[in-house]
């Protein structure tokens, strides 16, 4: 069994600061999924990768320092959880433009609608995590009201773009690559939601 260390209160790691950095990191690969669909560009395409790949870096680095701190300030489950809620996030969005460029999907004017929506709800769950590392929760609920309220509107229009189907002349290939693109979207749209649902509820178990 490893040893537990003691870390002094200056030397006590940041778990706040690091969850914080992995929805920095988040926000930057949804914009540049954006900018991606916009240009195209190759460049863009490695970038993501390497945001993925940042990501793990930092999650690793929270696992470390989890399983060898005699103290945590929340609970190490829930430091757990929510670092593998923000890195699934990140994955998903990774997905997201391997399905682009396998495919060379062009996504609808729907799929852009969602994922412009998708981009603000990652920002203001950034917003949130980055108050609270910070102590400063002025803004810290609101913000994590806008992370979640998109996710119905991202609904309504997964099912508009369904419908829209029926009446479009697009052959049974482009039909499939809609639907799969869409729904993966609403399922991040999803991810995003439940990952604001269990910052709120780890945030109200640390009050004291």
């Amino acid at each position: 069994m490893a040893k537990k260390s003691f870390f002094k209160k200056a030397e006590q790691p940041n778990f706040y600061y690091m969850l914080s950095r992995q929805c920095e990191i988040t926000s930057r690969s949804i914009s540049l999924l954006l900018k991606y669909i916009d240009i195209r560009e190759e460049e863009l395409a490695e970038q993501i990768e390497h945001c993925e790949k940042d990501a793990d870096k930092v999650r690793r680095s929270l696992i470390d320092y989890v399983e060898n701190s005699f103290i945590t300030p929340i609970d190490r489950h829930d430091i757990f959880a929510l670092s593998r809620s923000i890195d699934d996030i990140t994955d998903k969005i990774k997905d997201l433009k391997d399905f682009l460029v396998f495919f060379q999907y062009r996504p609808t004017d729907k799929n852009l609608e969602i994922i412009q929506l998708i981009d603000a709800s990652i920002y203001s769950l950034t917003c949130a995590m980055n108050e609270w590392a910070h102590e400063r929760i002025e803004h810290f609920w609101e913000d994590l009201v806008k992370a979640k309220k998109n996710e119905n509107q991202v609904k309504r229009l997964y099912w508009e773009g369904i419908a829209d189907l029926e009446f479009q002349e697009i052959t049974l290939k482009d039909v499939i690559m809609q639907r799969e693109f869409a729904k993966d979207l609403n399922k991040l749209a999803n991810k995003i939601g439940k990952t604001a649902d269990r910052i709120s509820d780890i945030k109200i178990k640390s009050i004291k």
